[in-house]
């Protein structure tokens, strides 16, 4: 399978260039989606490292510019994406151990690192895993991989009205009946001090929110 390693950043450089550099080790296709960083700068650095990239002229969100990735793969032909964070945590060996699974057959393949998470968190995780009715543990996990048949589900209809790509995603792609797997991988502290995509507090309550209002409307 002819796959497209996709990172979206928010805010990443200088850190990202390490990242990058660890994945073109193993992978020969990879985009960068920019968010809608505050500082531009770093663009000029990918394009003189010889990157693909795509930029957002203010931030939309990280399932929109994963969203884009998607878009951008399926214009130019690629069978899958594997989407990969910039912030450090992912190591280029979790996206190796993605890829044999996607080329046999699998439409949705999710990291998961059982060793991450306070224990609040893996409890808050469990919770809604059983009110979602969903298989995957692991659900705030953004390594994964995806074929070309879930992309084109993903960027239209109920897709384009969620945030993230973690529960909202795998709920919707499970009533779908895609062919879906959790891997374990191995990940590791982020660079940065605070996520980008839960950065306060009021970020997880709007989250919980949105998630469970998309969940319960959905459920048969």
């Amino acid at each position: 399978m002819q796959i497209l390693v996709v990172v979206p950043v928010y805010n990443e450089w200088p850190h990202l260039l390490p990242v990058l550099e660890g994945l073109r080790r193993h992978f020969s296709h990879i985009l960068v989606v920019d968010d809608g960083s505050d500082d531009k700068s770093f663009l000029s650095h990918l394009k003189d490292d010889g990157f693909e990239y795509l930029s957002f002229p203010f931030n939309m969100g990280h399932w929109s510019a994963i969203q884009a990735g998607f878009r951008y793969a399926l214009k130019k032909g690629y069978d899958g994406v594997i989407t990969f964070d910039g912030d450090g945590q992912h190591l280029p060996e979790g996206a190796l151990r993605i890829k044999p699974y996607m080329d046999q057959g699998y439409d949705v393949v999710v990291g998961n690192d059982n060793g991450r998470g306070t224990l609040p968190k893996k409890l808050c995780w469990k919770a809604l895993n059983r009110l979602a009715g969903l298989e995957i543990q692991d659900f705030t996990s953004g390594l994964r991989g995806y074929s070309r048949s879930a992309m084109k589900e993903l960027i239209c209809g109920p897709f384009l009205s969620l945030h993230y790509q973690d529960l909202g995603v795998l709920f919707m792609a499970q009533k779908l009946g895609f062919k879906m797997l959790e891997v374990p991988t191995r990940m590791t502290d982020r660079v940065s001090e605070k996520s980008k995509v839960f950065p306060t507090l009021t970020s997880v309550i709007s989250y919980m929110c949105i998630t469970l209002t998309f969940i319960f409307v959905r459920r048969p």
